[in-house]
């Protein structure tokens, strides 16, 4: 069993080494190589979870080494040896397990994003303070939406972003895809949100400026304005994230 080990600069060094030596001496050998990977190790919180995700096909535990935001994180600094030894010893599906999660794929006038969304892709005033004015497409019509951004997210992103927009939220093996406003002026997103369960999202930008971000990195977010259309779906690649109880949630 072969892992990879992926931390921020300057955060969860010291825990990187510790698991490192771990491995060594519990037989596992580890890898600074993605593709050659059977497991990643995610040390960090959410935030650096989907800084790496959509870069991993290989399962990937997420290891909190101290503090930060973990929704998505199965481990920490008291109990990785016992998670490890777990995953090297033991059965998938029955000491450890491996959810599925829906990520989302965004194109920009026709052009694939890099990354994908775990969490959500936002299309959004360049200010807070100005109005967006797009046309949202759906399988089930068109209009003209007016607020501070439409937020299309997962199913474990209804949980954070969307949820403190006013989403519900959903549970992590839906297999729809949710839609919200921020701040909706006028539109059908003001009078609530909408699930899709295929086809695509369409934003047209009708506005002079705006912003598509993925996942709330600024490595990933593009400038746009009036004409550009983004794109949003499912994508057919879901996160592969290790835990240890037979649900996610």
């Amino acid at each position: 069993m072969r892992f990879i080990i992926l931390h921020k600069k300057g955060y969860g060094e010291k825990l990187r080494d510790e698991i490192a030596a771990f491995l060594e001496r519990n037989g596992a050998d580890w890898t600074e190589r993605i593709e050659k990977a059977d497991f990643a190790l995610s040390i960090g919180g959410d935030g650096t979870l989907m800084r790496d995700h959509y870069k991993l096909k290989c399962p990937v535990l997420g290891i909190n080494p101290a503090n930060s935001i973990g929704y998505y994180i199965r481990a920490d600094k008291h109990d990785y040896k016992e998670r490890l030894l777990a995953m090297m010893n033991g059965k998938e599906g029955r000491d450890y397990y491996v959810y599925e999660l829906m990520r989302l794929s965004a194109k920009l006038n026709g052009k694939k994003m890099e990354a994908l969304a775990l969490n959500d892709i936002l299309v959004s005033p360049v200010y807070v303070r100005r109005m967006l004015e797009t046309r949202l497409s759906l399988d089930s019509g068109t209009g003209v939406e007016r607020n501070s951004g439409i937020l299309v997210y997962t199913p474990t992103g209804s949980h954070a972003f969307a949820h403190s927009a006013g989403a519900s939220k959903m549970k992590y093996d839906c297999d729809r895809m949710g839609v919200t406003a921020l701040a909706p002026y006028s539109g059908t997103l003001k009078q609530r949100e909408i699930t899709v369960a295929k086809g695509d999202v369409k934003i047209e930008c009708l506005s002079p400026e705006g912003e598509v971000c993925i996942d709330g990195s600024e490595t990933n977010l593009r400038k746009i304005g009036r004409g550009d259309v983004v794109e949003v779906s499912k994508s057919s690649s879901p996160l592969k994230l290790v835990g240890f109880r037979k649900r996610f949630d």
